[in-house]
């Protein structure tokens, strides 16, 4: 490997799990890793109760994270606390929050942001019973009736954990080919709708949902997972050829972990071999 004057070989930026993955591929093979984070490590990872599609004994999210950040940080890299405002080439440098810092090569795992719904006001009900976290908020609406927006496996997810909160849950889904993989993973306290939500309605806070058909749906909650868009701002304007890798949800695959670990992985080892080839 080539010398380097840079402070160092590998910054990730996003501490969920692609990017903890991505991280520890590089630092397994002696590479110098920080790994940036807005807030602390986990990303969607310390929301999430119990993993029921995760391979091996049954876990939670704060769990897997906790042991995944254990692991990285037991093989050197280093966790940064702050946003990273952008990243500049010639040099390679990451605007963070502690001061500019050059690298020889950067894995952006920005994830996504939150969901979006697409009724009048919608913005106006954040806080009001429209939520994009089951594990954070479902307590709020226990023993209530709620409602799921979504078509993927992780509005599945959500939906499971609130089925052991709320009385009732609802899943609304705008996808005519909702997998039946998903419908046998639910239970019987979560109803699955085809549709889409045209307005919210309740005095102070959310009382009903009203869809397209003109059914109303009556729930404190909403929990909305549609439209969530990749944080790229990161990745926007940069030169062809620079020495940035993307992983996990920032690229718009599905919002799975095990795609979201590969994936990380995969930008590791990318990274891997475009240093060692340098």
């Amino acid at each position: 490997m080539t010398a380097v004057t840079t402070d160092w070989d590998v910054a990730v930026v996003g501490a969920g799990i692609a990017g903890l993955t991505a991280a520890r591929a590089c630092a397994e093979r002696g590479l110098r890793v920080v790994a940036h984070d807005a807030l602390a490590p986990g990303g969607q990872l310390i929301n999430l109760g119990t993993l029921a599609d995760w391979p091996g004994p049954a876990t939670t999210g704060p769990d897997l994270m906790s042991a995944l950040l254990t692991d990285v940080m037991e093989r050197g890299v280093e966790i940064a606390y702050g946003e990273v405002t952008g990243l500049r080439t010639d040099p390679l440098t990451v605007d963070a929050a502690e001061g500019p810092a050059s690298a020889r090569a950067v894995v952006v795992a920005t994830g996504r942001g939150p969901g979006r719904l697409d009724v009048p006001d919608a913005e106006g009900w954040e806080g009001r019973g429209l939520s994009h976290c089951a594990t954070c908020d479902g307590p709020l609406h226990a023993g209530r009736e709620v409602v799921v927006v979504g078509d993927d496996e992780w509005t599945a997810h959500e939906a499971l954990e609130l089925a052991g909160i709320a009385k009732r849950v609802t899943v609304v889904s705008a996808s005519p080919t909702w997998p039946a993989a998903l419908d046998r993973r639910l239970t019987d306290a979560v109803d699955v709708r085809r549709g889409t939500v045209a307005s919210l309605a309740g005095e102070g806070t959310l009382a009903a949902v009203h869809l397209a058909d003109s059914d109303v749906l009556e729930a404190s909650g909403i929990f909305v997972y549609t439209h969530a868009e990749p944080r790229t701002a990161l990745l926007d304007g940069l030169p062809a050829g620079a020495p940035v890798w993307s992983a996990g949800d920032v690229t718009g695959a599905d919002r799975h972990l095990l795609t979201a670990a590969a994936d990380g992985l995969r930008a590791g080892h990318a990274v891997v071999a475009h240093l060692e080839e340098s």
